[in-house]
């Protein structure tokens, strides 16, 4: 009897291991279907683009590349991300995956440090507070700091352009064509074009490298990263390939580019004078009420206390 229950919990266990092991090995198998599709759908959705801007010199791959890619499906957030990047100066296409692998590692390490500090040292609670602290920490800030980059090299792109603007129209004035003022501008150090002028390096290559200018001109329209220099990029298009006079199409551009950020500058001081006298209203005018009016409110109480005496 012993012997049969023995070779029964045997038979058992034996069985267990045995679908164990098969079913791990069907989970390694969808598990590596999954992973083989994410990466594929990825591959799809970087070859879908149709902007003509992903660098192909550019290796792709490294470790927060790897686990953005295994971990982030949005399409919503991939484009948010990617729009961050390319703003910041980065084209490939795993630049997107970069900044959602970086903030899910930046979060995870911080979540364990503020733990840990927080257990060594305090109670339960308190590193229940820290852990969640350096999760959001880390993965806030790495998005609003690559955020923040971008704005700022808008920002000075945007100074920049009126600038180079007007150079163009001084070299194609002078005779020069579109393609021999662009190098030109590689060529010479202007001062007022730093950051502008790693975006025409990138176009005199595209150029050099036989993409074709209609090509070479969007791609660095979309480097730009704002909406004056894709419409810059469009006007060169349409004046190469309808032939237009390129001299003319240039000054109306400048002047409307001027135009508009005049009437930016004065719808920004428009707002700070609006927000200048709400502060005002707010901090200066309560202190200006009770310097006015205390000795009258301090003589009527005078009045009133002598007439009560």
């Amino acid at each position: 009897m012993m012997s049969a229950i023995f070779f029964v919990s045997i038979a058992f266990v034996l069985s267990g291991l045995l679908l164990l092991f098969v079913g791990s090995n069907v989970v390694l198998d969808e598990m590596r279907g999954m992973s083989n599709d994410r990466r594929l759908r990825g591959r799809l959705a970087d070859v879908g683009r149709t902007d003509a801007i992903v660098e192909e010199d550019r290796d792709e791959g490294g470790f927060f590349e790897t686990i953005g890619r295994a971990t982030t499906s949005s399409a919503s957030t991939i484009a948010e991300f990617e729009q961050i990047m390319r703003s910041v100066g980065r084209y490939d296409a795993g630049a997107p995956y970069w900044l959602a692998g970086l903030r899910l590692v930046a979060a995870i390490a911080l979540a364990l440090i503020g733990f840990g500090v927080g257990l060594g040292f305090w109670s339960m609670t308190t590193a229940l507070f820290l852990c969640l602290t350096g999760f959001a920490v880390g993965y806030l800030v790495p998005r609003y700091f690559l955020s923040s980059m971008a704005a700022a090299r808008r920002r000075r792109i945007e100074r920049e352009l009126p600038f180079m603007i007007d150079m163009l129209l001084l070299l194609v004035r002078s005779g020069a064509s579109i393609e021999q003022a662009f190098r030109h501008l590689t060529q010479e150090e202007a001062d007022g074009l730093g950051t502008i002028k790693a975006t025409l390096d990138r176009l005199v290559n595209d150029i050099d490298q036989g993409k074709g200018y209609e090509v070479s001109l969007q791609r660095w329209g979309a480097r730009l990263a704002i909406d004056e220099g894709r419409e810059f990029s469009a006007l060169l298009i349409q004046s190469l390939a309808h032939g237009t006079e390129l001299t003319q199409a240039l000054k109306v551009f400048s002047d409307t580019l001027i135009e508009r950020r005049m009437n930016n500058a004065r719808s920004t001081i428009g707002k700070r004078m609006t927000q200048m006298t709400v502060i005002m209203m707010l901090f200066m005018m309560p202190p200006l009420l009770i310097v006015i009016g205390a000795p009258a409110v301090t003589r009527l109480i005078d009045g009133f206390a002598r007439v009560n005496g």
